[in-house]
């Protein structure tokens, strides 16, 4: 299972995505669409039209990676993307409730706390 640490920004793209695009495509839609350079460590989500497929794209540091998943029943639940954005976040610790179809958007967070400060 890819569990990346929390040094990892997770985007969604917006869009449905044709599921045979392959890894010059997914950078391609990265770079051009999210204004995103695909190749500084962070994790791209697509998703088909229908929900039921993703693919996961990122770069690791000697290569590009592409996972792909299907679920057997129901749906992705996408989280919302805001009016006028141009791509969704999602905090690296709730990509594999994402993708074990979870909504995401129904989770209570505790709420955040300061860091204590070091001597």
């Amino acid at each position: 299972m890819l569990m990346p640490s929390g040094r990892f920004n997770i985007f969604l793209y917006p869009k449905s995505l044709d599921m045979r695009a392959g890894y010059d495509r997914l950078a391609y839609l990265c770079k051009e669409e999210l204004g995103i350079n695909p190749y500084q460590g962070a994790i791209f989500i697509f998703f088909n039209r229908e929900r039921n497929r993703t693919k996961i794209f990122f770069y690791d540091g000697s290569g590009c990676c592409v996972f792909s998943k299907r679920l057997e029943q129901g749906r992705f639940k996408v989280p919302m993307i805001k009016d006028g954005e141009a791509y969704g976040v999602v905090p690296s610790s709730d990509l594999a409730l994402l993708l074990e179809g979870v909504d995401i958007s129904q989770l209570q967070r505790p709420k955040h706390w300061p860091s204590p400060e070091v001597d």
